[in-house]
């Protein structure tokens, strides 16, 4: 679908091309529901699926409302404002809140979003077996400011199975002005980015090179971005930047941990919602540092040597 965008967009503080060969909106995929076959050919072709109102609206704003009176109760939103708008007190600076969403006060209603009997049921007919979900749930709380770099998932949870799944999950409606996902369209057929870049292990050190990271021994950034600059990355990969023109409350985006994303940024006043959970066939290896009931994540005793 190609875009026509008055506004300026931005990612990691560099303008975007607009253009209709650089830049687009997400094909929908509602009509494939129920079609194992033909999603999986479309996630294959395309490297995501976009759902919209595939989730309750009801359920997701119910969730939002629990998130918003956490970070009112922080003092992290402006006092003069309705709490549910979750317009950022001046100054503000959050970008990772996986505390909230694995904890017991709106942790419960965002897991009955995004690990609720819908999605799971279409995970299980997607995956074409029984399936199942990471423990941890990623939280992505984006004051106004810079986004999400460019980057390939399966860099932070490639120890298991790669026929993984990210489901990103808007908490509210996001405009293009409040930096919603930004994906590269076709970019899971990327063999040069397969071959090196998604090849490494963020939580890994340099055996032969005591102090450094394979990441950056390899020329990337310890952050696991594959690049800083999402324009450039998008001109050397070819595919379009995809988005949504209007991401809202019961959407579901799907992608491969092989598709380069990011976001772009936020020139709104609100604090952009969002989670990040992963899904997989049961019957598959598990990444270890994701599941449980204190899952390791990265850092500390997930650290493995690697010869750099």
């Amino acid at each position: 679908m190609n875009s026509s965008v008055s506004q300026k967009l931005t990612s990691g503080g560099i303008e975007l091309d607009p253009g209709p060969e650089r830049f687009g909106f997400l094909c929908e995929s509602n009509d494939l529901i129920g079609n194992a076959e033909a999603l999986r050919a479309r996630m294959e072709r395309n490297g995501y699926l976009y759902l919209p109102g595939f989730l309750d609206r009801d359920e997701v704003n119910a969730a939002r409302k629990a998130i918003c009176e956490e970070l009112s109760e922080e003092g992290l939103l402006d006092p003069d404002e309705p709490v549910e708008l979750a317009i950022a007190r001046p100054h503000t600076k959050m970008s990772f809140r996986p505390d909230i969403a694995n904890g017991k006060l709106a942790g419960p209603l965002i897991r009955k979003v995004i690990y609720g009997e819908r999605i799971m049921s279409f995970f299980g007919l997607f995956l074409g077996g029984e399936a199942t979900h990471y423990d941890f749930t990623w939280m992505r709380t984006i004051a106004p400011g810079l986004g999400s770099q460019a980057h390939c998932d399966v860099i932070f949870m490639g120890r298991g199975t790669k026929n993984l799944y990210t489901a990103w999950v808007p908490f509210g409606d996001v405009p293009l002005n409040v930096g919603g996902l930004l994906l590269i369209e076709g970019s899971n057929h990327n063999e040069q980015v397969r071959q090196s870049y998604c090849t490494m292990d963020y939580d890994s050190s340099c055996q032969n090179r005591p102090g450094e990271h394979p990441l950056t021994a390899a020329g990337y950034h310890t952050s696991g971005a594959l690049s800083e600059d999402m324009r450039q990355t998008r001109d050397l990969d070819g595919g379009r930047l995809l988005t949504a023109e209007q991401y809202k409350m019961g959407d579901l985006l799907i992608f491969s941990v092989y598709t380069i994303h990011g976001s772009l940024d936020n020139h709104s006043r609100e604090i952009r919602l969002s989670t990040d959970s992963r899904y997989q066939l049961a019957s598959e290896p598990l990444d270890e540092r994701w599941v449980g009931e204190h899952p390791a994540g990265h850092g500390g005793q997930s650290v493995k040597a690697a010869i750099c």
